[in-house]
């Protein structure tokens, strides 16, 4: 009779400090859209937004801090978006200023909703566009004036 094995484990994820050519495709539509049917499920979110945190988690104690989220984002070249210590506080729903994976995934479910317009369950990319651009506003300098909204 045969032993029996223990079951597949992942791929470890790459921190994204170490290969952030890795990590970069989970922020695209392209490289979240895993099945390839020009739409992304909830669940193909979900599990991008997980990458992301296990990428981002650089010494994997289960959380992020702002300082592994600022290494990660200057990794991957999104450091002139919000400041990780917002981004950081806007998920943080238990005030300790770190997110864990349940804190990060839940804020990233709300946002495929708040993304996902027409409530169809998918995002198109149109949807994906529109609301990658409002997250992805660049955050001025205290010095620079404030951008024009876009009409």
């Amino acid at each position: 009779m045969d032993e029996p094995s223990a079951p597949a484990v992942a791929t470890p994820v790459p921190a994204a400090v170490t290969d952030p050519s890795a990590i970069r495709p989970l922020a695209s539509f392209a490289g979240t859209d895993t099945d390839s049917d020009g739409k992304v499920s909830s669940a193909e979110y979900a599990a991008a937004a997980a990458k992301l945190f296990e990428a981002t988690d650089a010494n994997k104690d289960g959380t992020i801090t702002v300082a592994e989220m600022d290494a990660a984002r200057e990794a991957l070249h999104t450091t002139g978006m919000t400041s990780s210590e917002k981004l950081i506080a806007e998920a943080d729903s238990d005030g300790d200023d770190k997110l864990t994976l349940a804190e990060f995934v839940a804020n990233t479910n709300a946002r495929f909703e708040r993304f996902d317009t027409n409530a169809d369950g998918v995002l198109s990319v149109a949807e994906w566009n529109a609301g990658h651009e409002v997250v992805l506003q660049p955050v001025p300098s205290p010095s620079a004036p404030a951008a024009k909204p876009r009409k």
